[in-house]
Order: C-alpha cells, then sequence, then structure tokens
C-alpha cells in the first residue's frame, strides 16, 4: 500500500514536471521569438498569379516585367524583350519563401531613420492580371542595419517593419540589360541548338572598319569529317578539333550587349556578314551582320527570333575567325 501510495506521488510529479518543461518551452523567449521572425512577403499562391512586377531603385532605372503565354518580358518604350526566365523566378521565390525576418519596429516614426519613407526608399511592386485590384505585394526596401548585412523593409501602407538578409539588392541596382536574355539562338526555342548538331559551319566576314589595318579575311566552310573536321577547299591542314569544338560551342552561345529599337529584324540591311550553322536535323540556324551602329558595335539578327541585337566587338572577334586560327600548330 505504501509502495502505490510512493508511485502515484512519484507519477504525478513527473506529470507536473513534464507539464512545467513543455509550457517553458512555448513561452521560451528564444522560441517565441523565432516563431515571430518566420515571415513570408508574398505567399506562393499569389506568386503563381504574379503577371506584371515593376522594380525601382533610387538613383537606378527602372525596370518593368510584364509576363505572357511565352514567358516573361521587359517592356520598354511600348515593346517587350525576352527576360531571363530563371532570373524573374529567382526572384519571385525570394519574395514567396519564408525565411527569418523579425520584427524590428511597429511606429510609423521608425520609417525615415531606416530608410523607408515611401519617397526615398527601392520597391518591388508585384501585380496580378486583370480583375485584381490592388497589388499582390507592394514591398518597400529600406537602408541596412548596423551590421550591414540586413535590410529594413516594410510593406506599403503598412507600419510594420522587418529586417531580414539582403537577398534582395542584385535585383534592384542591376541595369534594364542585366534582366534581358540576349541570347542569339534563344534556350526556348522548340529545337533548341546543341553544339554537337552541328554538322557544317559557314561563314562570311564582314567588311573591315575603315580604320582597320588588316582587312577582312576570305570566307570559308568547316565540315564535320568522323570524329574530327576540315575546311572545304582548304589545302589538306589537319585542324585542331577541340578549338573547332570550342568556337562552335562559342557561337551557339553568342550573345548581345544589348536590343537594338531603331531597327527591326526585316530590314534589308543585314548583309554585311553571315554564319551558317547546318544542323544533323537538316535544319539551318544563320547569324546575319548589318551596319555598324554609334556605340561601334555590330547590329546582327537572328533565326529564331525577332529581335536586333547589339554586339560588342569582343563578341565579333569570337565568332568570326581566321581560317589559320583552327589549323594544328
Amino acid at each position: 500500500m505504501v509502495f502505490k501510495k510512493k508511485l502515484l506521488v512519484l507519477s504525478v510529479l513527473t506529470g507536473v514536471l513534464g507539464l512545467l518543461y513543455a509550457v517553458a518551452l512555448v513561452f521560451d523567449p528564444e522560441r517565441v521569438n523565432s516563431r515571430d521572425a518566420s515571415y513570408v512577403w508574398l505567399e506562393p499562391k499569389w506568386a503563381d498569379l504574379a503577371e506584371r512586377v515593376e522594380i525601382q531603385d533610387k538613383g537606378n532605372e527602372g525596370v518593368t516585367l510584364v509576363r505572357n503565354s511565352g514567358g516573361w518580358f521587359v517592356s520598354f518604350e511600348g515593346k517587350e524583350y525576352p527576360a531571363k526566365q530563371s532570373r524573374m523566378e529567382d526572384l519571385l521565390r525570394i519574395l514567396s519563401s519564408r525565411a527569418a525576418y523579425p520584427l524590428r519596429a511597429s511606429s510609423a516614426a521608425s520609417h525615415e531613420k531606416m530608410g523607408l519613407v515611401e519617397e526615398d526608399a527601392s520597391r518591388i511592386v508585384v501585380r496580378g492580371g486583370p480583375g485584381t485590384a490592388y497589388p499582390l505585394l507592394d514591398l518597400l526596401i529600406g537602408a541596412g542595419d548596423a551590421s550591414g548585412k540586413d535590410v529594413y523593409l516594410r510593406k506599403s501602407a503598412q507600419d510594420e517593419v522587418r529586417s531580414g538578409e539582403n537577398k534582395l539588392a542584385s535585383y534592384l541596382t542591376g541595369t534594364r540589360s542585366s534582366w534581358y536574355n540576349l541570347r542569339l539562338f534563344p534556350e526556348n526555342e522548340t529545337a533548341p541548338v546543341g553544339a554537337d548538331m552541328v554538322q557544317r559551319i559557314i561563314l562570311t566576314p564582314p567588311p573591315a572598319k575603315p580604320e582597320d589595318e588588316t582587312p577582312q579575311g576570305p570566307g570559308f566552310t568547316l565540315s564535320r569529317n568522323g570524329a574530327g573536321w576540315v575546311r572545304e577547299g582548304g589545302d589538306g591542314e589537319a585542324l585542331d578539333t577541340s578549338k573547332v569544338e570550342s568556337y562552335i560551342r562559342a557561337v551557339v552561345e553568342a550573345e548581345g550587349e544589348d536590343f537594338v529599337s531603331t531597327l527591326n529584324s526585316s530590314d534589308p540591311v543585314f548583309t554585311e556578314g553571315q554564319i551558317t550553322l547546318q544542323i544533323g536535323d537538316n535544319t539551318t540556324r544563320i547569324i546575319r551582320i548589318g551596319p555598324l551602329l554609334e556605340s561601334g558595335n555590330r547590329s546582327a539578327v537572328s533565326s529564331g527570333s525577332d529581335y536586333v541585337y547589339s554586339l560588342a566587338e569582343w563578341t565579333m572577334n569570337r565568332i568570326f575567325r581566321d581560317p589559320s586560327y583552327f589549323v594544328t600548330q
């Protein structure tokens, strides 16, 4: 009987201690703060509905991105230019991922010292499609904290201020061209080009610039020959296969510096040089070179794209090589 009473007392004490421990865990300040810090700016279900994103950083040009059936595009001067899909997806992922954003202030009086007054803060506005009267997210990004690692943030029309790791800086300060997908042969085309698919490449170099001392060389053709390459009509010189295939990758992956809005891809001016890739599936991809631009870059168009690209001199030098470049040393 005495043993049973002792067992009962011990059981009650154990239960009480367990209850006190559970209460302590629930109300532990560190745990409470951790729960309060967990926050998401844009619910994932709303991120899927985003169709327009406006980015404005004080002192930098603003960028507007719109989504249609073809993916994300940069809207500029009434035209839409292809955007880097992965960059846009990464931005929305950051905004819609739950992370540590502890509460720092709840009063509008704190906004000025934290750089969150509306006219001074950077801003990202995410909008839905027709029928959504209000933005899905209107986020203000202010000054950095004392550590320099975190930044202050708040939603427009709300006084609450939070802080978090500054993951948005590169999206705010980048130029408009940093959002452009400037690949001459876009990755999202129906039949993307792989360097290993190219069977023949025909080069017609553009004329030399007037200030060049060395004239541009003649055109030539390289053809795949078993595991190697030959120059058609050449002197039978051995070609360096690794150089040829590296060169083809450079052509397939070539990018412009910017889009050219003063020319249309249908203009009859892209006749100053050409690169033709003949693919194993009996299709071709072509880059056609146009006149010099005021910047000194070359204009260019490519099959599979309706845009005109600005090619830097170093890009031109990479995609137009002299035949001697490919000869085995």
